[in-house]
This record gives C-alpha cells, sequence and structure tokens, in this order.
C-alpha cells in the first residue's frame, strides 16, 4: 500500500488521543493524520492519492462534523481505505482507480483542527472488527511503504 501523500510527516498516529475520540464511540484515533502544510504549500492544498488499486464507493460530505468531505476506496477483497477533511474530490462513487491516482486535495473539513489528511484502513476481515474500538479499522502504518 502506497502513502496517499507525496511529504510523510504523521501528526496523529493510530490510536491516539482515547479521550478526544470517546464521544466518537471509540478508544482512540481510528487512523493517521498526515500534514500537509509545508513551504511549497503554504494553504495546506496536497494532492491525494489512492493507496490502492480499487473502487470509489462512497464521495460524501458530513459538513461541520466527523470526517467533512471524505472518499472511501474499496479493494481486494472487500478492504478499504478512507481519505478525509478534503476541501476538494476528484472521483465519484464508480470511478475505478490505481495507486497513486488523484482522489482528492488535502484541506480543513468536518471536525478537523487544521488542514491536513486523515487516513484511515480497514483489512479485508474488517466486518468482523467493527467491535474492536476503531469500528473495523486498524493501524495502516505496518502496510504503508
Amino acid at each position: 500500500m502506497k502513502y496517499p501523500v507525496d511529504k510523510v510527516f504523521i501528526t496523529q498516529s493510530f490510536g491516539k488521543n482515547p479521550a478526544a475520540y470517546a464521544k466518537y464511540g471509540m478508544r482512540g484515533h481510528n487512523g493517521l493524520d498526515f500534514r500537509t502544510r509545508f513551504a511549497d504549500s503554504p494553504l495546506a492544498h496536497r494532492y491525494i492519492t489512492s493507496a490502492k488499486n480499487g473502487i470509489v464507493i462512497e464521495v460524501a460530505d458530513q459538513g461541520k462534523f466527523g470526517y467533512g468531505k471524505f472518499v472511501r476506496i474499496q479493494h481486494y477483497k472487500d478492504e478499504q481505505t478512507v481519505y478525509a477533511h478534503l476541501s476538494k474530490h476528484y472521483v465519484k462513487v464508480g470511478d475505478k482507480v490505481k495507486a497513486g491516482d488523484r482522489v482528492g486535495l488535502s484541506g480543513n473539513t468536518g471536525a478537523s483542527t487544521g488542514p491536513h489528511l486523515h487516513f484511515g484502513f480497514r483489512p479485508w476481515n474488517w466486518k468482523t472488527l467493527l467491535n474492536n474500538g476503531f469500528k473495523g479499522y486498524v493501524d495502516p502504518t505496518p502496510f504503508l511503504k
């Protein structure tokens, strides 16, 4: 699985800040947060790319709540990735994407404290993990290269 950003700087790891995520019924942060503000992107707008080949199954906007603008992609054997807090999306439901294809532009939408990308990963058996305290998400770190 590829990193969904071109510059890798993790600002919040999986499972961190349990108190902040208890209101969502979780044991902690259910993904990785990537910094998107750098000298070459002072407005923090960076292209977000698909981590794996797949099909876009959800493109939504939760307004000022949760993920804000986000894209969800289904991969081989029901794996899923989610790309959240986007300012813009470049795909629609049903689109086939390859690893590295642009799916969105980073932003600060939803329940976000600043511009970044929230990236989540559900493995092929995620439906059996719905009660893991992270809504079926697992730490994507070991899967990323």
